[in-house]
């Protein structure tokens, strides 16, 4: 999804070509090691500040618990990008002594996630911070709430890349039910639950000021867009949000994004790439209008061309495609910086649109395709509705818009008027239904299959820029020993690359090779 711009240096030309050296310093897994060897000295001196009583338990397990789960977090990315690691959970002095291979034995990919697992179910606490403890508090201006890693979600994504599948699923649906099983007001309906938020228009979706006139594009506070601008006291950043990081002129580290990204005030090393935009644009919206009758729904015109997400993820400022996710707090209204000392922004790890993907894949190889495509598409209400699913015939009120499955595939989003009812998923838009896309129709042969690319290139449409687009790609070829589920996309990348097109068959045969992963050196 991204490509290089005539400002890379040849290292990083190196990693967008997929022929990166051992010397190549974006391939040196020091830095990863740095905050493990912390995470093992903190662990160890937690259990010690329990056994001394200087921690109560409940201090001891939430702090016990986040750090653990950091460093499975980080060792699960090495194990994504280098594929054979050391494996180390006890205290040592610095990294360099990891230089010894014989005291610290490689493990592949595969080993390294069933320990992975091991150690992360076995947390003590797996929750969010309760309202009033130590850790929910404000530092530099900013509220911790969604500093902290999502344990559950972390837990979830192991599982996945495990095939543990009815696993994944509980583990995310912890997150998505984070508000409890009843509930009666707008946190409990909206939040995690890819809402649409009961507005008009709907605060976090693809919407227009004028009707069927797709150049009318809202690109003000109430557009999806602005989830990657909104402060964190804001209801929809709430609601959308799991787990992000701020950049602020008064703290480090300092923003490394705006080096990356930005063609004003950065070096503008990355772009989107041609085959990114190309998806965007090979999209299909809708528009939607009451139909005439009590018994039609809605009717719907596939008249609108391409995702406006695309419009909003990347922006031609001066001629040059600009990858904007991360810089909507940096950039003003004029595309300049409003002000270039000050690189204020955000590092979005997991958001609703990431949970509800990742639990769709989970959910599909679990055997619930349908439920998947739903979530996927135009969400509960609308895919187990007898008429707006598509289903045909008169509507079963008492057999519709929930997907009577057990848990956790149990979901309820009737919404009634006579008498009045809202169940606890109602306001489920589906991911393409906040970007008003139409529906992915499927071929009814080997569904299992169909519906994972379906989700897999949801993903790129939806998270592209966000640090999900290799794992994905990596998993589903090792789940279905295919090397040619990432081998063909990035050819395509590279293939359609003004900078790159040369090394395509190249990086093709690479991957088709099933060589993966990054050479392993500390440098």
């Amino acid at each position: 999804l991204m490509d290089i711009t005539n400002n890379a240096d040849l290292n990083l030309r190196q990693v967008s070509e997929h022929t990166a050296t051992v010397n190549n310093p974006y391939t040196d897994p020091q830095p990863f090691y740095d905050v493990i060897v912390n995470c093992n000295d903190v662990l160890d001196n937690f259990k010690k500040m329990y056994a001394a009583s200087k921690l109560k338990e409940a201090e001891f397990n939430q702090r016990y618990s986040d750090v653990g789960a950091i460093r499975s977090w980080v060792y699960l990315q090495l194990g994504i990008h280098y594929g054979t690691i050391p494996y180390v959970t006890n205290p040592i002095l610095q990294v360099q002594d990891l230089k010894d291979n014989s005291n610290f034995p490689r493990l592949t990919l595969p080993v390294l996630i069933d320990s992975l697992v091991a150690f992360t179910e076995r947390l003590p606490f797996m929750n969010d911070y309760p309202a009033g403890t130590t850790l929910q508090t404000t530092v530099d201006g900013y509220n911790t709430s969604k500093f902290f890693i999502n344990k559950n979600i972390l837990l979830g994504d192991l599982y996945l890349w495990q095939g543990q599948y009815d696993k994944a699923a509980i583990s995310f649906r912890k997150t998505m039910d984070i508000n409890g099983p009843v509930g009666d007001n707008a946190q409990f309906f909206d939040q995690y639950k890819l809402s649409n938020s009961a507005a008009a228009p709907a605060q976090s979706s693809i919407n227009y000021s004028r009707q069927l006139d797709f150049s009318s594009l809202n690109y003000g506070p109430a557009s999806w867009r602005n989830l990657f601008e909104r402060s964190p006291a804001d209801v929809e950043y709430n609601n959308e949000m799991i787990w992000t990081l701020p950049f602020d002129r008064n703290f480090e580290p300092q923003n490394p994004f705006i080096d990356l990204f930005s063609n004003s005030g950065g070096n503008y090393l990355v772009q989107p790439s041609q085959q990114a935009i190309d998806l965007w644009n090979s999209q299909r919206q809708v528009y939607t209008f009451a139909g005439g009758t009590a018994t039609v729904l809605a009717v719907f015109r596939e008249n609108f061309p391409f995702d406006s997400r695309g419009v909003f993820t990347y922006r031609l400022i001066n001629g040059q495609p600009v990858i904007m996710k991360f810089l909507y707090n940096y950039l003003g209204t004029n595309n300049l910086p409003i002000n270039v000392l000050s690189k204020q922004g955000k590092w979005f790890l997991t958001r609703t649109a990431t949970l509800h993907l990742h639990y769709a894949e989970a959910a599909n190889r679990a055997g619930k395709s349908r439920l998947a495509h739903a979530l996927v598409n135009r969400g509960l209400g609308f895919h187990y509705d007898s008429l707006g699913g598509g289903l045909g015939g008169a509507r079963d009120v008492t057999r519709f818009m929930q997907t009577f499955l057990p848990y956790p595939y149990d979901f309820d989003a009737r919404n009634g008027e006579t008498p009045r009812y809202r169940n606890n998923w109602y306001r489920n838009q589906g991911v393409r239904g906040r970007a008003g896309l139409s529906t992915v129709v499927l071929p009814a042969t080997d569904s299992i299959n169909n519906v994972e690319k379906m989700i897999i290139e949801e993903d790129a449409l939806e998270l592209a820029y966000e640090g999900q687009r290799w794992s994905d790609l990596l998993r589903v070829a090792i789940r279905r020993n295919d090397p040619a589920f990432i081998a063909d996309k990035v050819y395509d990348k590279l293939r359609k690359s003004g900078l790159s097109a040369g090394a395509a068959n190249a990086a093709r045969a690479k991957l088709m090779n099933k060589d993966w992963f990054l050479p392993f050196k500390f440098n």
